[in-house]
């Protein structure tokens, strides 16, 4: 089934000092693809470490582009994210954004509970329901989901450290802060060993719009790099016999704000397809 809302992955870093130069442009379009200054919007700061630190840089944020109602939920356990009160607004929400900071908290607070099912339902049957994500919010909106680990390690070892995430995209991977951590290495491996799977890498402060689960749209001031495995001619991970990690023909593309890639027929352009 095709999805009818949005996803919204974002690289993480995304400008939200409301005291600088940067005009927010990211959390903007976030807004814009809900209702605008009328969204109801929840934050889900489970991944963040200092959460409270955290919702008090995004409320001011959003209060500045003119959001007037906005729920934080700062949750802990499986058992928080199906209180009653919570299973409640997220049936009313517009959308919501899950903070970045620790991808595998997500996926151990959501997988499996009433929270997530509601979600999922809402994204698949809901043409203006939106579901974003920064940085481990983002990686974890991928049904395979990397897990930490450095570039070179993955390289070396030929192995990227993969867990199960949230679910609402399946045929891709997703990694934040590519460019500017360098994280080609282990998205890269993640796709070989996945090669049905694309791998997106978002920089930092940019974001990538999916629709349909295929048609993506960049946002923001850096680069998304897609990198795409599906004519591999050689993979040695497919030969257990070899230690070493070889790849012969991986496909990659880089695009900034304002292109579009169609993850279904693997082509992009300065406007949407359909």
């Amino acid at each position: 089934m095709t999805p009818k809302g949005t996803l919204i992955a974002v690289g993480g870093s995304e400008e939200r000092n409301t005291e600088s130069q940067g005009k927010l442009d990211v959390l903007k379009r976030i807004i814009k693809e809900m209702k605008g200054q009328q969204t109801r919007l929840e934050l889900v700061t489970t991944a963040s470490g200092i959460p409270r630190q955290i919702a008090k840089e995004y409320k001011a944020a959003f209060e500045h582009i003119g959001i007037k109602s906005l729920g934080i939920m700062h949750l802990k356990t499986k058992k928080d994210a199906d209180k009653k009160d919570i299973l409640e607004r997220l049936k009313k929400c517009d959308g919501l954004m899950f903070s970045g900071g620790n991808q595998e908290k997500l996926s151990e607070v959501f997988l499996d509970t009433t929270a997530l099912d509601i979600l999922k339902h809402r994204y698949q049957n809901e043409k203006e329901f939106v579901i974003a994500g920064t940085s481990a919010g983002a990686m974890a909106q991928s049904e395979k989901m990397i897990n930490g680990g450095t570039p070179s390690e993955a390289v070396k070892r030929g192995k990227a450290m993969m867990m199960a995430g949230l679910g609402f995209i399946d045929n891709a991977i997703i990694d934040s802060h590519f460019v500017n951590r360098g994280r080609f290495g282990r998205l890269m491996v993640a796709v070989a060993e996945h090669p049905k799977l694309t791998g997106i890498g978002i920089s930092e402060d940019t974001g990538v719009i999916i629709k349909e689960e295929r048609h993506l749209e960049i946002i923001g001031s850096g680069e998304v790099v897609i990198i795409d495995g599906h004519e591999l001619r050689y993979n040695s991970l497919d030969n257990k016999e070899y230690s070493g990690l070889n790849i012969e023909h991986m496909i990659f593309h880089l695009l900034s704000a304002g292109m579009h890639y169609d993850l279904k027929t693997r082509k992009m352009a300065l406007q949407e397809q359909h």
